[in-house]
């Protein structure tokens, strides 16, 4: 009996001091899956985002959280017909803000997963390459979009100051595209999945 005592008073004397811990900021790599646009016979196709995210969170409660982060990713976009590709789009930056409320089930756990909603800020920016320029086309603008996104997460625990942390975000992006020559409603969607580290103070 009194050795139960005594774990449960050492884990109590370990996370109270990461508790205490209130903010923290991360750095991340991370990866996005883009969805496919279907019109007339082909197909817009970018293909997986690789970039980075930089984010900090703020504790309220030991649960409670709110979370900033920017994120870019980079991807390189086809019109395909038959599953070919058959003109190049260039290469497309997708940016996103979120900000996300966090619900954080276990935080002074060395296992705390996490669930989050909010807001979202996607910019696309602007397509160009040569085969565009060849083409009646031309330069392709992305539509700048507000929207919101869902959250999920888990953090491993280190220490009272260091966390290793997976994340994923779902931000629905339906934006519009327009050139010189038309326009089209893209459904892009990103997936982004981030691992990264989590900087704690």
């Amino acid at each position: 009996m009194r050795s139960g005592y005594l774990l449960a008073l050492g884990l109590a004397f370990f996370s109270v001091p990461l508790l205490a811990q209130s903010n923290d900021a991360g750095v991340w790599y991370s990866s996005a899956h883009l969805s496919t646009t279907s019109t007339d016979g082909s197909d817009v196709k970018f293909s997986s985002g690789h970039g980075y995210s930089a984010s900090y969170n703020h504790f309220w409660t030991g649960h409670l959280s709110t979370d900033f982060a920017y994120t870019s990713l980079r991807s390189n976009g086809h019109i395909r017909v038959g599953g070919e590709n058959v003109l190049d789009l260039g290469r497309m930056t997708t940016k996103v803000g979120t900000a996300l409320a966090q619900w954080h089930f276990s935080r002074g756990g060395l296992l705390d997963p996490y669930l989050g909603a909010g807001a979202a800020y996607v910019k696309g920016g602007t397509l160009n390459s040569s085969d565009l320029a060849q083409s009646s086309i031309g330069s392709v603008v992305i539509e700048k979009k507000w929207g919101w996104a869902a959250n999920a997460g888990v953090n491993l625990n280190l220490g009272h100051s260091l966390a290793l942390a997976i994340d994923d975000k779902y931000v629905p992006y339906k934006p519009s595209s327009t050139s010189a020559a038309s326009s089209l409603k893209l459904k892009l969607n990103p997936n982004i999945l981030s691992a990264g580290v989590r900087f704690r103070f």
